[in-house]
């Protein structure tokens, strides 16, 4: 077995991609409450073992790469990086995903209510980091409190208006600059 490739001979890079799409396949034909595990790793012809190599749970597959991004712009923003480039750190390069497929057919993937719980999870996760970060730089925490709240709704938006209208036909730095003008954030 080469470098880079999984038993099977498949290269890394593809396994995710290739189980991250199988996933969306079986979300979209029997819906995301109706698919486990299992069936993924079947579809994408990989074992269970390796689901979990890319993957903590099914809904990480939707999610996976945002929380990348926020996980990197939490720890930016507690190292004391400006709060509107953290946030812009978020959305550039960000390319149409698994995340943006479910956005935009989420009633066909019955998971509806499941995308807006973690969507209001990654919200609360991303206003606690913008938040603490202006107390820092001497916000008073109401304050501070509000301006995250209504940062991190902004990103959330812009993210959501970005896969409903065609994530591949718009970029989505102006939209979150437009997404933060409408919530008069100052950052």
């Amino acid at each position: 077995m080469s470098v880079g490739t999984d038993a099977r001979g498949r290269p890394k890079a593809t396994s995710r991609e290739t189980i991250a799409e199988a996933a969306c396949e079986l979300f979209l034909e029997q819906g995301y409450a109706a698919t486990t595990v299992a069936d993924i790793t079947s579809r994408a012809g990989v074992s269970r073992s390796s689901f979990f190599n890319y993957f903590a749970s099914k809904s990480d597959v939707l999610w996976g790469g945002f929380d990348e991004r926020v996980d990197a712009v939490v720890a930016a923003l507690a190292t004391g990086a400006p709060v509107a480039g953290a946030l812009r750190a978020i959305v550039e390069g960000f390319a149409p995903d698994s995340l943006a497929l479910a956005i935009t057919n989420g009633e066909a993937m019955g998971l509806t209510a499941d995308l807006d719980a973690e969507r209001s999870l990654r919200c609360g996760r991303l206003a606690r980091a913008v938040s603490d970060r202006l107390v820092a730089g001497g916000s008073a925490r109401l304050s501070a409190d509000v301006r995250g709240a209504a940062a991190a709704g902004a990103v959330l938006a812009a993210v959501w208006d970005w896969a409903s209208s065609g994530a591949a036909r718009s970029d989505l730095v102006p939209l979150l600059d437009e997404a933060l003008a409408e919530a008069s954030v100052i950052l």
